[in-house]
């Protein structure tokens, strides 16, 4: 099944994999440690085996077959799961013109944006939202955690906002708080504990991995964001010691916390200069050292309308932790929430990364064979280029010609080169020439001799 086609068969196969509302049931780590006293003595273990590096190649299900109609017709931020009722928590910006019950007139959209005014959705798993909460002065609602005690969800997510003159005020805190239905709550408020793990920082934004008992956070200025890793009982007692901590790379819209990983998506909304297949991807971190161990082109959904990168998460499912993200849809709005979840997983042993086909012009230009038709790779961030050309006509090679024209998703931020090949034959001189691929996705020949014969890249790459 392509994982450009909605599918509402694999939203039934996804849906019933929650746990019923109303039942409680042990995560997958907790269960492991009742089900046999010896594992307490091995928790170490577990939580590395259990880290749960989910196969970003799987081919993601429908987890509702739908786009979802959330409260506001705003663009959804995050999304988290209650691991006992199964239901979940989103986050929205309060739409423009709402006014709540405490509110003498209606708000504009941008007062909102500049103070931090979300909305939180309850939604059920058949998409339906039951109920929702209103946080005001919080921030953006870039991270959220739900932690099931004392019969009650618990929102993990940031607070403390400071308001800006124009567009989105960001947490400088992080904030739990009960969800009440239909309640109004302002940042300061009693209801909301308030946790403060990086004094004076901003853009602060929690992740909450209940499984592993642990909570991630991402702090600071735009373009030097961290991450840090605490354990969760330590930060309740407002010990603010990290067990890890390191720099976070790349624009993000969304960020989650699971075992010794962290997940980070990116990408912008389809437009103009983001056509499709858009600029999605995926970022994995190791957080035991900080590096990043994965970075994937997401592809998934390719025909939503909008399709902007938001959200992602891990929820319990009866077949295993699931990681889940989405997008906002609909173009023109209000906009939607479409999800996805991946349950598949690997030990990153193996992982084969295959050579992908580029356009060019075949009338112009025969490759060699069939092993040298122009292909692209993508291993981390950095691109690798594969091809040889010879003209049909015969003709010499221009200084500066442009071969063909990478996809919009692997163009560089800046003109690059690289080396590249000629063939021996009548050349009695060097056997390189030089290659630059530039910002449109270009790539161009540079050589002024005039060559006849076949011209290669085989072992070229640039960093996007």
């Amino acid at each position: 099944m392509s994982l450009t086609r909605r599918s509402l068969l694999t939203a039934l196969a996804a849906a019933p994999v929650l746990a019923p509302i109303g039942t409680a049931r042990a995560t997958g780590h907790q269960a492991l440690l009742a089900a046999d006293p010896i594992a307490e003595q091995q928790q170490g273990a577990i939580l590395h085996t259990a880290q749960n590096r989910f196969d970003l190649r799987a081919e993601p299900v429908d987890l509702f077959g739908r786009e979802i109609a959330l409260k506001q017709g705003r663009v959804h931020q995050q999304v988290a799961f209650d691991s006992v009722t199964g239901l979940a928590y989103v986050t929205q910006i309060i739409s423009d013109g709402r006014q709540l019950a405490d509110e003498p007139a209606p708000v504009p959209g941008a007062d909102r944006d500049r103070r931090g005014d979300l909305c939180i959705n309850e939604v059920t798993p058949d998409g339906t939202v039951r109920s929702v909460m209103y946080l005001r002065g919080v921030g953006h609602g870039g991270g959220l955690g739900v932690e099931h005690t004392d019969g009650r969800p618990w929102l993990w997510l940031e607070t403390d906002a400071d308001p800006v003159d124009s567009g989105f005020a960001y947490g400088k805190r992080i904030g739990r708080v009960a969800f009440t239905p239909d309640a109004v709550v302002d940042a300061g408020s009693e209801q909301i504990e308030v946790f403060d793990p990086v004094p004076g920082s901003s853009r602060t934004t929690p992740s909450l991995d209940v499984d592993h008992g642990r909570i991630g956070v991402r702090h600071g200025p735009h373009d030097a964001e961290e991450y840090r890793v605490y354990d969760l009982d330590a930060f309740k007692r407002r010990d603010f010691t990290p067990l890890y901590s390191f720099p976070a790379r790349y624009r993000t819209q969304s960020w989650c916390l699971y075992g010794d990983l962290v997940y980070q998506n990116e990408g912008s909304a389809y437009g103009a200069d983001n056509p499709i297949p858009g600029n999605s991807w995926w970022n994995v971190y190791d957080v035991t050292t900080g590096q990043m161990i994965e970075r994937r082109f997401n592809t998934t959904a390719l025909e939503l309308s909008h399709r902007e990168t938001e959200a992602i998460t891990v929820r319990p499912t009866l077949n295993g932790p699931q990681l889940v993200f989405g997008f906002a849809t609909q173009e023109p709005g209000p906009r939607r929430m479409a999800l996805f979840g991946i349950t598949s997983t690997t030990d990153g042993t193996g992982d084969h990364v295959p050579w992908t086909s580029l356009d060019y012009a075949t009338g112009i230009y025969t490759p060699n064979s069939s092993n040298y038709i122009p292909q692209y790779r993508q291993l981390g961030n950095r691109i690798d280029l594969h091809l040889r050309l010879s003209r049909t006509d015969g003709a010499p090679w221009t200084n500066g010609e442009e071969i063909l024209v990478l996809p919009p998703h692997i163009r560089p931020n800046r003109t690059q080169g690289m080396v590249g090949q000629v063939s021996g034959s009548g050349v009695s001189d060097s056997l390189t020439v030089r290659w630059e691929v530039h910002t449109d996705g270009s790539l161009h020949l540079y050589d002024q001799r005039n060559l006849t014969g076949w011209i290669g890249l085989d072992a070229g790459y640039f960093t996007s």
